[in-house]
């Protein structure tokens, strides 16, 4: 199926609050897509995009830096890296910024990075990560992937059966298809990490904030969305080929007196504000916005009281320097 990408500069943040666009649509205020071959359910629009960049400073404070991957050296020599699903760019522009000799591609699904104040060795493209990007295999040295828990189906992430034409039955060849295609672009060698959030891994929960999960799970297995991705994405780096896989989890509060905790909870908040058509779908007594603002209030009070931590998941892998026969 043909990838309807929007041109770039077609359409920018501050348009898409509230005019209907071709592709999107609009609901309580916010845009959202409707493309087919899209399954992202939050927003795209500037609140999401602030919430976006305020998750990358959380992640970057939790895991004490940017990435995990051996490639502090490479980068400063100078590498190329490409961060797929880039989002508004924060990581990206970060990235570039920190290590100039370096060259970085970030790539999303919407014009939602900035596409002229820009570091000159930060390049951006509209591009959607289940189709083919356009570039060579071998090519990249680092590959990055982040907080697509909501943005990529089961059959995206793990092995999927296929049919051959000259077959009538399913044959035994499979493929974990967006984690491959990242294997085939890096060089020999070349790292890729991913990171996304592990609610299962979550500390001190209460009622409240588990209603939201399980909701949250509810509306991911209706999708076809990996609500449990975390727990799957070793064995998807080892079938893919890759080889020195390690990973981290680390969290922190969801609210309590400490600065990182209160942005927590906005980071929290901001992402089930996006989420609230889909959750209250599962839970319509909480619908309209008034019920909905005073149950995420309850959830922070029941977090406080509990001291509830959050968790995140990041995982790297190398692919080898000669390929197995």
């Amino acid at each position: 199926m043909e990838t309807q990408q929007e041109p770039v500069g077609e359409h920018t943040a501050s348009e898409n609050q509230s005019v209907p666009t071709p592709g999107y649509r609009i609901e309580g205020g916010r845009r959202y897509y409707d493309r087919e071959n899209i399954a992202y359910v939050l927003p795209d629009d500037d609140e999401e995009n602030d919430r976006v960049h305020l998750q990358h400073w959380l992640l970057k404070v939790i895991f004490n830096g940017n990435y995990n991957s051996p490639v502090e050296d490479a980068l400063v020599k100078g590498i190329r890296v490409l961060d797929s699903g880039c989002g508004p760019g924060t990581w990206t522009l970060d990235m570039a910024k920190t290590y100039p000799n370096s060259t970085f591609y970030g790539v999303d699904i919407s014009t939602r990075f900035p596409e002229a104040i820009k570091p000159p060795n930060c390049h951006f493209k509209v591009h959607n990560i289940l189709e083919t990007n356009g570039f060579p295999d071998n090519h990249f040295d680092f590959i990055h992937q982040r907080l697509l828990i909501a943005g990529l189906l089961k059959d995206h992430w793990r092995k999927v059966w296929y049919l051959r034409p000259d077959l009538i039955m399913y044959c035994a060849n499979s493929v974990n298809k967006v984690i491959t295609d990242y294997v085939n672009k890096l060089a020999p060698g070349g790292w890729l990490e991913c990171a996304e959030p592990a609610f299962g891994l979550s500390h001190n929960i209460g009622p409240k904030y588990q209603v939201l999960i399980d909701a949250f799970n509810a509306m991911c297995q209706a999708r076809g969305l990996f609500a449990d991705i975390p727990n799957h994405l070793e064995d998807i780096f080892r079938d893919a080929g890759l080889i020195n896989i390690e990973h981290k989890v680390a969290g922190g509060p969801i609210d309590n007196d400490t600065q990182f905790g209160k942005l927590g909870w906005e980071d929290f908040k901001s992402a089930f504000i996006g989420l609230k058509p889909v959750v209250s779908r599962v839970m319509p007594e909480i619908e309209s916005d008034e019920r909905y603002e005073a149950f995420l209030d309850e959830v922070r009070e029941e977090c406080i009281e509990r001291n509830t931590h959050t968790q995140a998941y990041r995982i790297w892998g190398q692919k080898p320097l000669v390929e197995s026969e």
